[in-house]
């Protein structure tokens, strides 16, 4: 009787084990296109999940395998979702143990990069694959044969794909106000639409011999709208997005440079009341900002910004360890306040204030060419530290 109550026991705990050792669970699957040409996916697991991901021809197939996973009922209720040039999502489990993605491509010149997302207080950890349609071609393969292994295994926050990594780093040049909106005047009657042009012209120029690649937002005197400005800067696939500016104050003695990243709080007052003269931008050129719809759903952008935020704000902090070894800075010269420029879910973004033109010595110093060209150096070399730590 002790040998069968044994025997029974050994196998209620041999059958339960494999309840008892299942994976991460995969809660939830979105698909949905939030650019012209990106498609992107999203997987909510409550652990921080290890995954495999490779490419398949005949036909054209990205798969992505998560290890010691389990899909949910919610999850596998997202077999064959579809988005722009993705025409099928399937989900199965190659062994008992892993789940797989399975997306369905229309030809082989389709480009990837995927990062993970930490999660916020009681949240979950996000996976997120971009896909980027270049176009059909015939000269671009996938693998000369259909690969069962992965041809690369990572458990990293952001990983970057060859294609990305190779191509010339886009930088979006953003100089302030301009057409009927002149920004501030300063006493001598100068325009700050005038010089933000003069700075990000000699920017381009600095940015272009380092080997980047640099989009303006405007390159002569033309009004463009606050939102215009981002969609450009999507338009362009910008790698990070740089707002040009210079301040005014009716205390005549405040100087320094400063920079800004986006928050929801301001960081003081004075950024606070900065940023509500900016966004009233749109209001001189008579467009209403009340119901604007984001250029991506809530959800999307609430994925992306996360790791946005942090790429601006280490920018911002490089641009601060380079700017105090050449200029004056205000006090705690990186801030944060809400600016409509800067709310690009996916492009880091930062929006730099030279100076004061309330101030006179800083209004003639931003009027001189060498001194534009020594913020410039500055920025570049930021530029190029950013790069060294960020790799995408």
């Amino acid at each position: 009787m002790k040998r069968i109550f044994y025997f029974l026991t050994c196998l209620f705990f041999l059958c339960a084990t494999p309840f008892a050792l299942a994976g991460t669970p995969i809660h939830d699957v979105r698909l949905a296109q939030y650019q012209t040409d990106v498609v992107r996916l999203v997987a909510e697991t409550t652990e921080q999940p290890d995954f495999n991901v490779f490419k398949l021809n005949n036909p054209p197939r990205l798969v992505v395998d998560f290890p010691n996973a389990e899909f949910t009922q919610t999850a596998t209720q997202k077999q064959g979702l579809s988005a722009a040039f993705v025409n099928n999502l399937r989900l199965g489990n190659p062994t008992p143990q892993t789940c797989r993605f399975v997306l369905e491509l229309p030809h082989t010149n389709i480009q990837e990069s995927h990062f993970l997302i930490p999660p916020e207080k009681g949240g979950k950890w996000r996976f997120v694959m971009d896909l980027s349609n270049m176009g059909s071609s015939q000269s671009t393969p996938l693998a000369k044969s259909a690969p069962e292994k992965p041809t690369f295994k990572i458990k990293s926050t952001i990983t970057p794909s060859k294609s990305t990594a190779l191509r010339k780093k886009i930088i979006v040049l953003d100089p302030g106000h301009g057409g009927q909106d002149p920004g501030a005047i300063s006493r001598s009657g100068r325009f700050e639409k005038d010089l933000t042009l003069k700075m990000a012209k000699e920017l381009r120029n600095k940015l272009e011999k380092a080997g980047y690649r640099v989009v303006m937002t405007r390159d002569r005197d033309v009004a463009i709208p606050l939102r215009k400005r981002i969609d450009k800067a999507h338009q362009a696939k910008g790698d990070l997005f740089i707002s040009i500016h210079a301040d005014s104050a009716l205390n005549t003695k405040a100087k320094g440079l400063s920079i800004y990243t986006i928050s929801e709080r301001a960081s003081d007052k004075e950024a606070e009341a900065l940023a509500e003269r900016e966004n009233k931008a749109d209001i001189i050129l008579g467009l209403d900002l009340g119901d604007y719809q984001p250029e991506v759903s809530n959800i999307l952008i609430d994925l992306a910004k996360r790791d946005t935020m942090a790429k601006s704000s280490l920018y911002a902090d490089l641009v601060v360890g380079e700017m105090k070894k050449k200029v004056k800075l205000v006090p705690n010269a990186h801030r944060f306040a809400g600016f409509v420029v800067l709310k690009s879910p996916n492009i880091p973004s930062v929006l730099l204030e030279m100076g004061y033109l309330s101030n006179k010595e800083e209004e003639k110093l931003l009027q001189k060419s060498s001194y534009r060209a020594k913020l410039a150096e500055a920025l570049t070399k930021a530029v190029n530290s950013y790069f060294k730590n960020v790799k995408e």
